[in-house]
């Protein structure tokens, strides 16, 4: 069964979703939000259902946010104690979505991780709300050997006096979308979005909206992308003050390392404020690595992809170091590493 008709045993205002999905089509490069992503691999692919939702329910959705459509049809909720979804077995298709609070002001520590060993479909949708005064140290990571293709979206609520520290680390080898929209709903609310993307192939799509809502709320952007041969990497970073929103702080800086004419990049930071009493910046930068310090580096008795290999860590590090949890950073680390040793120039 391919994603071009309804399954006859899935509930009434479910399928009326998937039909709305069918109706509009993949999205496509023509349509500003994707014309960074090439679906068309996948839209030619014929998928097969995995186990249907039996319940139906009344879930409103945008009806002109194509996965939203097919995700709100097909979900199914994580088992008992998972925080993502299973394997998914090969050209099959996997949609889930999960609902994480965090009690006021306690303190929350995840990984999500997002494996998939296979050549299927899944997409995942997330909800995060902070009650006042807590935390949340969030580290989402890509499986680095895995084959299967991911488009999620992690919405987060961050009410009065709440911290969010996030983290993500892509160096899959798939198609790759996480959609993240972050609220700032409450007064001294903050958010804290480090990124890094290192793609061995398929390409990654970061499409990040941060919602200043609430006075005296506080955001950081640091988003950084390696690019190697015949990679493709794509960051858009958006702030949105609201009126109201008064004495909003908020920074956002993309830093882009091209390590081959082979490779692409796309980086993209925006503002959009509706206030006057604001401090904002925002900068994007692209570069490769210094002649010096490689020549610095040879003469010491490295070789040039050893060289390469070390300055380019010193630009990840900024990133990984924000991971709290110390086996997780050294693996990622180490597969970091030894993909660049092997890349083509």
């Amino acid at each position: 069964m391919s994603l071009t008709s309804l399954p006859a045993q899935l509930p009434p205002a479910r399928g009326a979703r998937l039909q709305q999905f069918l109706d509009l089509g993949w999205p496509h490069r023509k349509l500003e939000a994707w014309r960074h992503t090439d679906l068309a691999p996948l839209a030619k692919r014929a998928w097969h259902w995995t186990t249907l939702p039996a319940q139906d329910d009344a879930q409103k959705v945008d009806a002109r946010d194509h996965f939203a459509l097919l995700n709100s049809a097909l979900a199914t909720a994580p088992a008992a104690g998972e925080q993502t979804p299973g394997r998914v077995a090969a050209d099959a298709q996997v949609h889930t979505q999960g609902r994480h609070a965090v009690a006021a002001h306690a303190t929350d520590h995840q990984v999500l991780r997002r494996e998939g060993t296979v050549d299927g479909l899944r997409s995942h949708w997330q909800h995060l709300q902070l009650d006042h005064h807590s935390q949340s140290h969030l580290v989402w990571v890509s499986d680095p050997q895995g084959s299967g293709h991911d488009l999620s979206r992690l919405s987060i609520t961050v009410a009065e006096g709440a911290t969010l520290a996030l983290v993500v680390v892509h160096l899959g080898r798939a198609i790759t979308r996480l959609e993240l929209d972050i609220h700032l709903q409450g007064p001294h609310s903050a958010a804290h979005l480090h990124a890094l993307s290192l793609p061995a192939a398929g390409g990654f799509d970061l499409p990040v909206t941060v919602h200043h809502q609430a006075p005296h709320a506080v955001s950081r952007l640091q988003l950084r992308a390696i690019g190697l041969a015949g990679t493709r990497s794509s960051i858009n970073g958006r702030i949105k003050v609201y009126e109201g929103a008064i004495k909003t702080d908020s920074e956002q800086h993309m830093a882009s390392l091209l390590l081959s004419p082979k490779a692409e990049i796309n980086a993209k930071p925006d503002l959009e404020i509706y206030n006057d009493d604001v401090k904002c910046a925002h900068g994007a930068s692209f570069g490769q690595l210094d002649e010096d310090a490689l020549f610095y580096l040879r003469a010491r008795g490295l070789n040039d992809a050893t060289a390469r290999a070390l300055l380019t860590q010193g630009f990840a590090e900024q990133v990984l170091r924000e991971i709290p949890d110390e086996a997780l950073r050294t693996s990622l680390t180490n597969t970091l590493l030894q993909r660049l040793r092997d890349a083509e120039p």
